[in-house]
C-alpha cells in the first residue's frame, strides 16, 4: 500500500468512525411524554431525545410514532430499538427487552366532578361508576391488564383523548376518570378555571417508575450504553433543569 493511499483510507475510515449510530426511539401518546397539540407532537419524550443528541455524538436518536396497543410489534419488527418513559411490566415480552436504571417516576389519579358531599371516600370503591380510560394503557386497578376478562369488572370506556376524558368528567358523561398526575398539573396550568370544579384523588392508583426500554436483539445501542448517558445527563444537572423548565416535578408529592 502506497503512503498516499493509506492516508486517503484513514481519512476515510476516521471519517466512518465519526458518523453517528441511528437510533430510532418509539413513543405513543402519553401525556406529558407525548402529547398531540394543534397536529403537531410534542412532550417530555422529544425534549429528552432533543437533550441526548446535545450530549453526546456517537449516536443519533430519531423518534418515532408508535401507538399504545402498537408498540410491542413495531419494537419487535424493528421499526423502534428503544421506548423511555416506560416500564416493562407494561405488558412487555422479557425476551424482547431490556431496561435500563430507572431516572423518573409518574403516577396516575382519579378525578370527578366536585359536588356537595363528595370527599376523599368517593374513590374508596369503583363498583358501578362509570370510568374514562386510554385504549391499550395498563392500569394497577385492573391488574396491569388490558384484556377483555379483567376490564369487564368496571364499568369503564377506553378512548384515545385525554382531554376528552377529562371533558367526559366536567361535563357529566363520565363519574370517573384515570389521568396521569403530572399531565393533570399542566392541563390545570393551562386551564386554571377547572381546578376549582375537579376532585382529585389523593392516592394513586399507580406509582411508576420508568426507565428507556432497549430491544433486546437488533438494537445499535446496548442497556449499558443507555445507562451512561443516563448518568451523564443525570450527574451534569441538566436532566432536572429540564424538567424544572417544563414544569414537571422529578419526585411525586
Amino acid at each position: 500500500m502506497n503512503v498516499k493511499f493509506a492516508i486517503v483510507f484513514f481519512f476515510i475510515s476516521l471519517s466512518a468512525l465519526a458518523k453517528p449510530i441511528p437510533v430510532l426511539v418509539g413513543g405513543y401518546e402519553f401525556p406529558p411524554y407525548i402529547m398531540r397539540k394543534n397536529g403537531h407532537v410534542q412532550g417530555l419524550t422529544l425534549d429528552f431525545i432533543e437533550l441526548l443528541n446535545q450530549k453526546q455524538t456517537k449516536y443519533a436518536f430519531t423518534f418515532v410514532l408508535t401507538s399504545p396497543t402498537r408498540r410491542y410489534s413495531d419494537m419487535k419488527d424493528g421499526r423502534f430499538q428503544i421506548i423511555p418513559f416506560e416500564s416493562s411490566t407494561w405488558g412487555w415480552s422479557r425476551e424482547l427487552i431490556e431496561s435500563s436504571k430507572i431516572f423518573h417516576e409518574g403516577g396516575e389519579v382519579f378525578i370527578t366532578l366536585k359536588e356537595k358531599g363528595k370527599d376523599q371516600s368517593y374513590f374508596k370503591s369503583l363498583e358501578g361508576k362509570t370510568i374514562k380510560g386510554i385504549q391499550g394503557y395498563h392500569y394497577e386497578f385492573v391488574g396491569l391488564s388490558t384484556a377483555p376478562k379483567a376490564l369487564k369488572n368496571f364499568n369503564i370506556e377506553l378512548t384515545s383523548t385525554h382531554d376528552g376524558n377529562i371533558l367526559s368528567v366536567l361535563n357529566k358523561r363520565a363519574e370517573l376518570a384515570i389521568v396521569s398526575k403530572e399531565y393533570l398539573d399542566l392541563y390545570l396550568q393551562e386551564n386554571p378555571d377547572v381546578k376549582e370544579r375537579l376532585l382529585v384523588s389523593k392516592d394513586f392508583d399507580q406509582i411508576y417508575r420508568l426507565g428507556v426500554l432497549v430491544k433486546q436483539k437488533g438494537s445499535p445501542i446496548s442497556v449499558a450504553e443507555v445507562n451512561r448517558i443516563i448518568d451523564s445527563v443525570v450527574k451534569d444537572g441538566s436532566w432536572n433543569s429540564l424538567l424544572k423548565k417544563k414544569g414537571i416535578s422529578q419526585r411525586l408529592p
